[in-house]
């Protein structure tokens, strides 16, 4: 019982921090996720299993992050207000973190809203849109760098490390490497050839009418 009772006043601590850490990560999984998904890597024309995986990771990210959130106002340690949460450098509170943190938030909200409503917005727009998911994750984890507690955890940096390492090596893929386009069908259809002509005959069947 006294273990339980000195961890209750910490748990929304915990709970934020926890919350935190797999929004990050979901949030790097929907971007490697989506790039897969864009280079054909599995030599698949995306199916629908991997789109709807797709969506679920940013699903999560969604829920996880609202529950970093709402953890970290309910806690007493720091006293972060809605106005700390969601307004850009007014947190006293390492402000600078607090902003990196925001930002993704924002951005976050931008790419799941536009991706939500896609198919009544210009594919260009959405697709512009989509692309700041990297700038959104690079956001977060510079959030996750300077506000995080776990920076002196090995198995955590190490971790972390291999996370920014297959998003920036998979989004170097994109860059460099093209989906596969679909082979061209060969022309059969006798209507689109040529008309042979053989003493002012037109053998595609009409008379020549020089």
């Amino acid at each position: 019982m006294g273990d339980v009772r000195m961890l209750t006043p910490q748990i929304w601590w915990y709970l934020s921090r926890g919350s935190g850490i797999v929004a990050w990560m979901t949030m790097g999984a929907t971007c490697v996720w989506g790039i897969l998904m864009v280079t054909r890597a599995f030599r698949s024309a995306r199916p629908a299993w991997m789109l709807d995986l797709h969506r679920w990771f940013g699903a999560l990210t969604i829920i996880t992050t609202g529950m970093h959130l709402v953890a970290l106002v309910a806690d007493n340690y720091v006293h972060f207000g809605w106005r700390e949460i969601l307004l850009p450098g007014t947190s006293e509170w390492k402000s600078a973190a607090v902003t990196w943190g925001v930002l993704a938030f924002y951005l976050m909200v931008a790419i799941q809203a536009t991706s939500l409503v896609m198919r009544h917005l210009p594919r260009r727009l959405w697709h512009t849109i989509h692309i700041f998911s990297y700038v959104m994750f690079g956001f977060a984890t510079v959030h996750g760098a300077l506000a995080g507690t776990d920076r002196a955890n090995r198995p955590y940096v190490l971790a972390v490390a291999l996370a920014v390492a297959a998003v920036v090596l998979g989004l170097i893929a994109r860059v460099t490497r093209r989906a596969p386009k679909r082979p061209t069908p060969a022309i059969t259809d006798a209507s689109v050839r040529p008309p042979l002509v053989t003493s002012g005959v037109d053998l595609s069947g009409s008379s020549d009418q020089r």
